[in-house]
């Protein structure tokens, strides 16, 4: 798909969202690091997303290894590298 988030044709981008009576519970955090898991052991070598500035979810992307690697004014684009 080729979306903001998207980097190449080997990189899988994706995104993810939960209902405001679910955030802060670590379900997030915990969806992020399967999906992760699961690339990695399907042999991908990274991620990608995009999100917007003001997302609060911007720190939990960058704890699960996220890196801003290209911005517009609105949104960045990130990128997790699977070792």
């Amino acid at each position: 798909m080729d979306d903001y988030g998207h980097i190449d044709n080997d990189t899988p981008s994706f995104a993810i969202s939960l209902y405001q009576e679910y955030r802060g519970r670590g379900i997030g955090s915990a969806l992020m690091k399967e999906m992760l898991r699961v690339l990695k052991e399907r042999g991908y070598r990274q991620a990608s997303l995009a999100v917007q500035k003001a997302n609060y979810a911007v720190k939990m992307y960058q704890k699960a290894g996220f890196q801003i690697v290209d911005e517009n004014e609105e949104e960045y684009i990130m990128l997790c590298r699977l070792r």
